[in-house]
């Protein structure tokens, strides 16, 4: 059952974003979806812009209207490589959006990270576990929330913040579960991760990922946070056995770099309880996620790939 009727999805071509318009317009919302990337989604409206741009989104607002925030950047690495860039595309682009929102009455979904948390606080993460972001990109997401508070007490606007933590799915094009896969895809008998092998991950396929974001816009309460998440911890050396094993390389010998980039969390899982009293739970067992992933990643022709 589908409460929201209008929705404007931002960063509509990213991982999230596409799965997020299917979903929406599937239960028969009416969307528009923007991004500055050419589009071609079935029922929707498509529109191509560049956020970074300046100004807002108000044409396509009303006060019936949702906002799926979903246009930022979205990579711990790049912004510490540049985190000017990464300061324009998360907190700058945001403030236009929320002033589009104050303009016409529209709800926002704010989708902000994990990586906003402080890595020495203790384990499962609940959304009151104190902030104290390691890279730019987090200090970016964090600054959004707190903007999203601000609006929210001071003109009233029904903002809400669904706190991510790792999104995977077929369409996947970086990230460790992506890169994982291709790099068994070019050697099978042996790969390399980043660091030791012991971080810890919460993965949530992308399409509970969009089932949440809609829950939240539905069931959720203005002005709250709600860790969107699996809850279920797992160490980056099992992932990696996890997908050898489902690619037919049990076999394979996984080795460790010993190091991360700057800005990596080295370990994070959730509390889901806050999520769950709206009515949330993780459907896609990461088994059956990770065949869906690695089908979708070995269907598309190989790209570089990182990590």
């Amino acid at each position: 059952m589908f409460e929201v009727q209008k929705a404007v999805v931002t960063g509509a071509s990213g991982l999230i974003g596409s799965s997020l318009v299917e979903y929406l317009v599937s239960g028969g919302a009416d969307v528009v979806a923007i991004d500055k990337m050419p589009l071609q989604v079935a029922g929707a409206q498509v529109v191509q812009v560049d956020l970074c741009g300046g100004g807002g989104i108000s044409e396509w607002l009303s006060p019936q209207t949702t906002i799926y925030h979903l246009a930022a950047s979205a990579n711990v690495s790049a912004s510490v490589s540049d985190p000017r860039h990464d300061f324009n595309n998360t907190l700058g682009v945001l403030f236009e959006i929320l002033e589009s929102a104050r303009e016409t009455g529209a709800r926002v979904v704010f989708p902000s990270t994990a990586s906003v948390y402080d890595p020495r606080a203790p384990l499962p993460l609940d959304e009151r576990a104190p902030k104290l972001p390691s890279s730019p990109y987090g200090a970016a997401k964090l600054a959004g929330e707190a903007y999203c508070a601000a609006y929210h007490r001071t003109y009233g606007l029904d903002v809400r913040i669904a706190r991510m933590f790792s999104v995977y799915g077929p369409r996947m094009r970086r990230l460790a579960i992506h890169d994982i896969i291709r790099k068994l895809q070019r050697d099978r008998k042996h790969i390399e991760i980043l660091g030791d092998g012991s971080q810890i991950r919460d993965y949530l396929h992308v399409s509970d990922a969009a089932r949440g974001l809609a829950l939240i816009a539905t069931r959720g309460s203005p002005g709250e946070d709600y860790n969107l998440a699996s809850g279920a911890p797992v160490s980056l050396m099992d992932l990696a056995r996890s997908i050898a094993r489902l690619m037919g390389s049990a076999d394979a010998s996984i080795g460790t770099t010993g190091h991360s980039f700057p800005g990596d969390t080295p370990r994070w899982y959730a509390s889901i309880d806050k999520i769950r009293a709206i009515g949330f739970e993780q459907s896609v067992p990461l088994e059956i996620g990770l065949e869906e992933t690695i089908a979708g990643v070995l269907a598309r022709p190989t790209e570089h790939s990182v990590g």
